[in-house]
């Protein structure tokens, strides 16, 4: 009973940090002055735009800072030492599975005057070795996809995937679940995740649910080499991201159309 009564109360204590990387993004990066040379002991804040929510840390010894386990969002990063000159970097876009590096030079100065870094973010991710891709609400919603708009036919815009078809009735599958090989890999060995839970049913032969394209932030789908955390997979991971609230007030509309005379054509 006490050890039931502990482990119960570590997971009170700490819900956000026992959330995994897959469900979650990292921010990090090195401080350093205008020779190079680390800085370490330096105040970083980091501020979500949409939320206004906000983290703090120092810079260790070798001059690094990093957030873990952030929720997708855009974000503010500021970086101040007495005897230099803020530092800001803004609009720090934060995927899940994903380490975002943002690395920020301090100028010699007061600390009440400010230097705007609009330096963008490399495009080769240098902190991981897994293969995938991110998918953005945006990109989500200008997409044409087939089968009532399925989000599993996402998958077929990375390299090494089958094309998506309906394997089931739609007696027995209403949701009208997609089916993909990935590398060569059974459909059986692909892995749906809906916030980090798992979407497969225990046959492994339908997904739980398949929210809309409007209920979707973002899809994280990986192919290889992802964090042991994902595991269950020889084939895909596939992250799905809900929309969360904001500040702002945000409202869409989209229609389907289907003609029969654009259709294709039966060669016999």
């Amino acid at each position: 009973m006490p050890v039931i009564l502990a482990a119960l109360l570590l997971c009170q204590l700490s819900p956000r940090e026992v959330r995994a990387q897959a469900v979650n993004g990292s921010l990090l990066g090195t401080v350093t002055d205008a020779t190079g040379a680390v800085i370490p002991g330096a105040n970083v804040d980091i501020t979500e735009v949409n939320t206004d929510l906000k983290r703090s840390t120092i810079t260790n010894e070798n001059g690094n800072y990093v957030f873990g386990s952030l929720d997708r969002g855009v974000y503010r990063v500021e970086v101040q030492l007495p005897g230099f000159k803020k530092a800001v970097r803004d609009k720090v876009d934060v995927l899940v599975n994903s380490d975002t590096r943002v690395d920020l030079r301090l100028e010699a100065g007061s600390i009440t005057e400010t230097v705007e870094v609009t330096a963008a973010s490399p495009l080769l991710e240098t902190d991981r070795a897994d293969v995938g891709l991110h998918i953005e609400i945006k990109q989500i919603q200008d997409m044409p996809l087939a089968n009532n708009r399925n989000f599993q036919g996402l998958i077929n815009m990375v390299p090494g995937t089958t094309r998506g078809y309906i394997p089931h009735s739609e007696f027995f599958d209403p949701q009208g679940a997609l089916a993909t090989q990935v590398n060569g890999q059974s459909r059986h060995s692909n892995n749906v995740q809906i916030e980090g839970i798992d979407d497969n049913l225990r046959t492994q032969l339908l997904n739980v649910l398949i929210p809309p394209i409007e209920a979707l932030s973002l899809v994280d789908i990986t192919t290889s080499n992802y964090d042991a955390e994902l595991g269950r997979a020889g084939g895909a991971v596939t992250n799905v991201t809900l929309r969360s609230g904001t500040n702002e007030v945000i409202t869409s509309r989209s229609t389907t159309s289907r003609q029969i005379q654009f259709a294709l054509k039966l060669l016999f």
